[in-house]
């Protein structure tokens, strides 16, 4: 593995990890007994957040990827790159006003669910080649379906 590649997945890694555990514990927390005994994935929109989450890592080790591979030359990831930088975005975004039960939180899911879905086309024309963009491919489709339930 490059040293750039390391860096980059590293620095992705982190970040999501750091996202995901501020989200999983807010849902822990008890407010005034509003949320008491919840689990995440049991939650106000729960598996759409959780599948969220799973998308933002996905897109994540994908974005790196591709990034690498624009590195060395290979201009075919693109469009790959763009679109998950897209899903980062969206997802995050959904992860944020999900978590405030914010009353926008279905017409960014809707936004999200499409994004997504744009996405894992993208990806599918990659992914007999390289098997991060399948894993952000099959995430992005699994996350477009959760969020066409909000």
């Amino acid at each position: 593995m490059k040293r750039n590649e390391f860096l980059w997945k590293t620095g992705a890694t982190i970040a999501s990890m750091s996202m995901a555990s501020s989200i999983l514990a807010q849902d822990k927390k008890d407010h005034s007994g509003h949320h008491k005994g919840m689990k995440p994935a049991t939650g106000k929109w729960g598996k759409a957040k959780m599948s969220a989450i799973h998308c933002v890592l996905a897109a994540e080790d994908c974005l790196s990827h591709c990034l690498v591979e624009l590195g060395n030359g290979d201009t075919s990831l693109a469009g790959c790159a763009n679109s998950t930088r897209d899903v980062i975005s969206a997802c995050k975004a959904f992860l944020s006003l999900a978590s405030q039960e914010s009353k926008f939180t279905k017409k960014m899911a809707a936004l999200c669910a499409e994004i997504c879905s744009a996405c894992a086309e993208e990806c599918k024309k990659h992914a007999d080649h390289h098997e991060v963009c399948k894993a952000c491919m099959n995430s992005c489709n699994d996350c477009a379906k959760e969020m066409k339930k909000v």
